[in-house]
């Protein structure tokens, strides 16, 4: 280190950033959620208990100031989409140490509000850029997709587990089952996977909605944050233009200062 360098100058990553007003999502995932909810006794193969913590947990993002346009709750990550409004300025470094510092601690308190029970929980962080409003949709599709997947796997694993297979076991049972045959497996034995609550299938998705009111003569508007614990599929028209409107809700928000 020469005489005019200080410590930050050796810092690691410290200056990459979010490139200017891009749009991006920044996921984050539960760190070993499958060892949690053992620990912790909930229902298996999901607990409502754990998805309104994840909900709280989102709800916190909006409420401490971040301002997400929406986010994505799906099996044990949130995707918190921000559209030409990074916070810390867009610095990659305080988006992936704060943002996962406040859902975990939010988390960790509200478990032990519904549970009684305290555990130690951990959430890693990743950004990914958005180029436009369509690759938004597209990339829900994804994550909505991949929730799908792991629903039914999750429904599998946790039926061969009731029926005294071990995890080994079920992997091998489990490596190249297709999905119809899944569907067909657990048909048979009264699980219709396709009735199974709707936020375990698709996920919930939290954004800003608004809700007019009269005041006097004039019709204000406040916005507030919606909780819909059944979206539709974003692969369809009605999923994808649900989308769009909350984004247009989100301009209408910023150009008006609300």
């Amino acid at each position: 280190m020469n005489n005019h360098e200080g410590p930050t100058e050796n810092e690691i990553f410290s200056k990459i950033s979010v490139p200017h007003k891009a749009n991006f999502f920044v996921r984050l995932d539960g760190w070993k959620f499958k060892k949690l909810s053992e620990t912790l006794g909930v229902e298996k193969p999901f607990d409502e208990k754990i998805a309104k913590c994840l909900v709280y947990s989102g709800k916190i993002l909006f409420e401490k100031g971040f301002n997400p346009a929406l986010i994505y709750v799906v099996s044990d990550e949130l995707n918190v989409l921000f559209m030409d409004n990074a916070p810390f300025r867009g610095r990659v470094e305080k988006i992936d140490s704060i943002m996962p510092s406040a859902v975990s601690s939010a988390f960790t308190l509200h478990l032990q509000n519904l549970l009684g029970k305290i555990s130690a929980v951990a959430f890693d962080s990743k950004i990914a850029i958005i180029p436009d409003e369509n690759a938004v949709v597209k990339y829900l599709a994804w994550r909505q997709a991949n929730a799908w997947r792991n629903h039914n796997n999750a429904y599998a694993y946790w039926f061969f587990r009731k029926m005294g297979y071990k995890p080994l076991e079920i992997a091998r049972k489990m490596k190249g089952m297709k999905a119809e045959e899944i569907h067909e497996t657990l048909f048979k034995r009264g699980i219709n996977l396709a009735k199974t609550p709707p936020w375990q299938r698709r996920g919930i998705l939290l954004y800003k909605e608004p809700a007019y009111k009269k005041v006097g003569e004039q019709k204000v508007v406040r916005w507030k944050i919606k909780e819909n614990w059944n979206p539709p599929l974003f692969i369809k028209e009605e999923g994808a233009t649900l989308i769009h409107d909350i984004l247009k809700w989100v301009k209408a928000r910023r150009n008006h200062n609300w």
